[in-house]
This record gives structure tokens, C-alpha cells and sequence, in this order.
């Protein structure tokens, strides 16, 4: 089935992992990377910092409208990104023909958060952590969409998805965000 799921959280819960999974057990599962977006300026701002955020806009706009092109095309699209309740109304703006979309919001402690972006990346991007973790602690409204990822096995994390998304758990109201 043509759908977009979004899969967001802190860095270092585990996104690419499950994003991975889920879209190659789909027939026509396919992986949208938005870190890859974050790429195209030849300027970048950090996109954790206010000063991002018509940056961060038009970059939600254009994964908004990629991952549209291929619903349109068939393909069950499975978004991979930091992608807070913030930016939802940006990208449904995008998706009016899309019939099911999906939101998943995976977390776990900063401390393990911290622990597998040092492994994966280095110290490098740990300021990042600190900033996003704090945006995704607050997420009133939408507790029925977390995973909670800390200390869990890949495979237990994927079967907890699988299994709520059967339930329609993670399902997006639309009409609740775009006028």
C-alpha cells in the first residue's frame, strides 16, 4: 500500500535501524534518508539552532514533496528523520493524495542517546543531542506515537511498530493539521 510513515525521534534512537527494517520487509518499501537534504545547501546552518528554521522549513518542504513523488509511484515510503510535531503541518501541507500517513516518534535517555552517537559519530555532533533531546521530552498530545527504544534490541523495537501499526496506532489526522 502507497503510504508515508514517518519515523522521528532524537538522534540515536534508532531511526535508520528501524526505517531500514521496515522498508525492506515492505514489497515496495522504500527508505527516504532526510538527513541527505540537510546536505544540499552549500551553506547549512545547524538545524538544531533558531537561526535554521526557514532553512529547515523549505528543506521539510522539498523531503515533503520527494516523499509525495513516490507515493505517487507506488512505493510504501518509510521518512527517516528528526522531524518534530513542529514541522508535521509543513509536511501534510505536501501530501494531499497520500491515503495513510504515519507518524512514530522513537525516544530513549539522553545517556543513551549520547552513548550511540559517540560510537557512530564522535564527539562531534553530541551538542545536537542535547538540543534535540530536549525538544522531543515534551511531546503532549502525541504519547500514543512513542517507542520507547532504551535498551532494546532492534528487533524488538521493529515488533513493537509492527505490531501497533496492525492496531493503527501511529495514524495522523490530517484534518486535525492542515486548514
Amino acid at each position: 500500500m502507497a503510504s508515508i510513515m514517518i519515523i522521528s525521534g532524537c538522534l540515536g534512537t534508532g531511526k535508520t535501524t528501524l526505517s531500514k527494517a521496515l522498508a525492506h520487509a515492505a514489497p515496495a518499501g522504500l527508505h527516504l534518508v532526510t538527513d541527505t537534504f540537510y546536505h544540499f545547501p552549500a551553506h547549512p546552518l545547524d538545524p538544531t539552532t533558531e537561526e535554521a528554521h526557514a532553512q529547515n522549513t523549505t528543506i521539510m518542504r522539498a523531503i515533503g514533496r520527494a516523499a509525495a513523488a513516490f507515493v505517487e509511484g507506488g512505493y510504501a515510503v518509510f521518512l527517516d528523520g528528526v522531524i518534530g510535531p513542529w514541522f508535521l503541518p509543513t509536511l501534510l501541507r505536501e501530501w494531499d493524495a497520500v491515503a495513510r500517513m504515519e507518524y512514530v516518534i522513537l525516544r530513549a535517555t539522553l545517556e543513551e542517546e549520547l552513548a550511540r552517537v559517540l560510537r557512530r559519530d564522535g564527539p562531534a555532533t553530541q551538542t545536537r543531542v542535547y538540543n534535540m533531546h530536549d525538544a522531543f521530552a515534551e511531546l503532549a498530545g502525541y504519547a500514543k506515537h512513542v517507542i520507547e527504544t532504551t535498551g532494546r534490541l532492534p528487533e524488538e523495537v521493529r515488533a513493537e511498530c509492527l505490531y501497533r501499526r496492525c492496531r493503527y496506532e501511529f495514524l495522523l489526522d490530517t484534518k486535525v493539521w492542515v486548514p
